[in-house]
């Protein structure tokens, strides 16, 4: 291996490295709230036991409603919040996912600002199921119906932004349909009716998920939203600073099992886990919750989960929960979110502390930087077919002297196949992507994995084929050079808009791509190509054990119907250059 090889070797190795110290207290800084929003704790709360009787008959009664109809649920909330003083609308909605219809209600009803005329609102919603789109959010319903006729209740005229309360059905297909009809901004193929009550621009929205009846441990904070968004830290930071100062509700940062109480960070092992947890929802893009279609809007959101299983000693109830939101809602309709610290982009290792994106994005810049460099050394180190010294003569004595080398050279390059290559490997891509999206079931698509490789097999053997045909054969030095810029300029364009599947884009593709190219031994060729398998998007499925037909069920759902960029990404740009890189291995060399 030449000195220039070892060197680029050794500076991925460093790089890789770098990413182990982001979770080390020592990188990071101290989370804190911006100065121009309401210091949380400063507020009175007047809710009482009498709303935690109010909630209790309500989880009550919506228990009991488990075997009712979809229609009398929707009249019993939409009753409740009518008695409340709100006004209330409903929305129904459909919507066809490769063969599957979803279908739903949403509920919804507006609390209008003493104060204001109505231009800004926050959200309270809350799913009929939970996260895992089996168990009835039975306590989070209950728990935003009695703090819907609390608010109206109270004579108090701090509330300076309407509120909203939101049922939502359907998953986050429901909250997609009231998203467009409430901006009147259709984007997908949801059907859905109009909505002929509404309020101002949404500011803020939080998403109840209490699913049971009992007592919780740890609430559990859930922010990733679609195509990696993520909140205001400033929204993330209140609700800890506020569980802790005022309700003394444990922190856990999504389900991964840390409870975070005052004062405690955590140690190394669990931060570690909190940003490779965190990474692998933003590069997916797939969103952590209902909150997470809000961010398209321009609006901060985040879920508030009920950790059942926590390994503390103390739970919590209703009252904590109805105590809570009071504090967050007044915080929320005096911030000033225009003008507080944009953060959107900050790693959160454990609830204390907070990890800047810049140093992560510089890491992804030079690490796309690679392949650039290697692209040139490509380029100088290939065989030159013309003569690279000329003899040279002296003017006064006509003798010939010593040869001397060309300071360059120019020298005709055959782009014509590289081209061709890149066109069928990305044209089998876009194939690839129109079968997996159209005209399959969920009966029929585990079949898709089979038509895509064949596909794939297809146009991988028509490369080889037209190649090895060639006489003089292609120079795969051209090749290589237009992969490498080629996947130097996705993983920078990517850092930008989702940084974490760019990261994981050059871990894995970088230290392939710069070092494999075609052998004389066929065992060394045939070993490339195990390796290209391994980092395909099949070789990933397979070493992930993940159920492929529920992956594909909820890849093609959020690409359809919410808008979700990974599966286009997927089959029409990373999966045709591992396929170029099978055809440059299989190349003959000149």
């Amino acid at each position: 291996m030449s000195f220039t090889a070892l060197a680029r070797l050794k500076k991925r190795r460093l790089l890789v490295r770098w990413l182990f110290t982001f979770p080390s207290e020592q990188y990071s800084k101290h989370t804190y709230i911006s100065e121009n929003a309401l210091l949380p704790g400063q507020v009175n709360t007047y809710y009482g036991w009498q709303q935690v009787f109010d909630a209790t008959a309500y989880r009550d009664r919506i228990k009991s409603m488990s075997n009712s109809s979809n229609i009398e649920k929707i009249n019993y909330i939409e009753g409740e919040l009518r008695r409340a003083g709100l006004k209330t609308a409903t929305q129904n909605f459909t919507a066809i996912s490769s063969g599957k219809v979803i279908s739903g209600i949403n509920v919804f009803g507006v609390l209008s600002s003493p104060r204001t005329d109505g231009t800004e609102a926050l959200v309270l919603s809350a799913p009929w199921r939970s996260k895992d789109g089996v168990t009835t959010n039975i306590n989070g319903i209950a728990a935003a119906l009695s703090l819907g006729k609390f608010f109206k209740s109270t004579d108090y005229t701090y509330w300076s932004k309407d509120i909203i309360i939101l049922i939502t059905d359907g998953g986050e297909v429901g909250v997609q349909a009231w998203l467009e009809s409430y901006h009147d901004h259709k984007q997908s193929g949801i059907e859905a009716s109009p909505l002929f009550l509404r309020s101002g621009a949404i500011q803020a929205a939080i998403n109840l998920d209490f699913p049971g009846t009992s007592n919780y441990k740890a609430l559990g904070l859930f922010f990733e939203g679609l195509n990696g968004q993520l909140p205001n830290l400033d929204l993330i930071n209140t609700v800890v600073r506020v569980c802790r100062m005022s309700s003394n509700i444990p922190i856990m940062l999504r389900d991964s099992g840390r409870c975070y109480t005052h004062y405690d960070s955590g140690d190394y092992q669990s931060s570690f886990y909190n940003l490779i947890t965190f990474m692998k929802y933003q590069a997916l893009g797939h969103p952590t919750g209902s909150h997470g279609l809000f961010f398209r809007y321009k609006i901060d959101a985040i879920t508030l989960y009920g950790q059942v299983d926590a390994s503390i000693g103390n739970s919590y109830g209703f009252f904590e929960i109805g105590s809570l939101f009071p504090f967050l809602f007044v915080v929320y309709a005096l911030e000033l979110w225009g003008t507080t610290s944009d953060d959107e982009t900050d790693l959160i290792p454990n609830s204390n502390h907070v990890q800047s994106s810049s140093p992560l994005n510089n890491e992804t810049n030079v690490q796309s930087s690679s392949p650039l460099n290697n692209e040139t050394n490509v380029q100088s180190s290939s065989p030159l077919n013309n003569e690279t010294n000329v003899q040279s003569s002296s003017p006064l004595n006509n003798e010939t002297n010593a040869s001397t080398p060309l300071a360059y050279l120019r020298r005709p390059r055959e782009i014509l196949m590289p081209v061709a290559a890149l066109v069928i490997s990305h044209f089998a891509g876009f194939i690839i992507f129109f079968v997996v999206k159209n005209h399959f079931k969920f009966s029929q698509i585990s079949s898709i994995f089979g038509i895509d490789g064949y596909l794939f097999t297809l146009a991988i053997t028509t490369n080889i084929s037209i190649i090895a045909t060639l006489s003089p054969s292609p120079d795969w030095v051209i090749l290589k050079s237009f992969i490498l810029a080629f996947t130097a300029m996705i993983i920078s364009c990517l850092s930008v808009l989702n940084f974490s599947l760019a990261v994981f884009i050059s871990i894995i593709v970088v230290i392939p791509f710069s070092l494999f190219q075609p052998s004389t031994y066929e065992m060394i060729r045939y070993l490339e190509l195990i390796v290209l398998v391994l980092i395909s998007p099949p070789g990933i499925l397979i070493i992930s054990k993940i159920n492929l037909e529920e992956f594909l069920r909820w890849t093609i759902m959020e690409y359809e119907l919410l808008g979700s960029y990974f599966l286009p990404f997927i089959c029409c740009l990373y999966w045709p250059i591992i396929l170029v890189y099978v055809v440059i291995i299989f190349s003959p060399i000149k």
